[in-house]
């Protein structure tokens, strides 16, 4: 008599357990980014963000609103104040320091200088081209260089 090969059963693969702690880590962050995201977005849309919109977000900024030209003017800084922008200017113009031969040579060859604090322009001598510091930063147009 022939005798069959016996085959012993294989040992079923156990099942390695599911990392949850680590799943559980996971969605917890993604809730606490995605919160996040939703709130900047809803604090973003807030009136005193947006004084642009129209009068009452103006006055809720501090901002003072101009009926003829339809614009909010928030700063309040007078000429000969200090200033990185035209935007924190009554006058509209923030009007570069004195640039050292060095600053200049470096405008010149159409490089940016950030950095600079200047001062508000005076309002009634605004007549064409007035040098400037635009967001803090003066460059060959900002200085009305053609």
């Amino acid at each position: 008599m022939i005798q069959k090969p016996t085959t012993k059963p294989r040992p079923e693969k156990q099942k390695q357990p599911a990392n949850k702690p680590l799943l559980k880590f996971i969605i917890v962050i993604v809730i606490i980014c995605f919160a996040g995201i939703v709130l900047g977005i809803w604090y973003s849309q807030l009136p005193v963000h947006h004084p642009e919109r129209g009068q009452s977000a103006c006055e809720q900024a501090g901002g003072e609103w101009l009926t003829d030209q339809a614009i909010c003017l928030i700063s309040h800084k007078t000429a000969g104040e200090s200033c990185t922008d035209g935007g924190q200017c009554q006058s509209g113009v923030c009007f570069p320091p004195e640039l050292t031969s060095e600053q200049q040579s470096i405008i010149a060859s159409g490089q940016e200088i950030s950095g600079l604090i200047g001062t508000c322009y005076p309002e009634g001598e605004i007549m064409g081209c007035v040098k400037q510091i635009l967001k803090g930063v003066v460059s060959e147009d900002s200085l009305c260089h053609e």
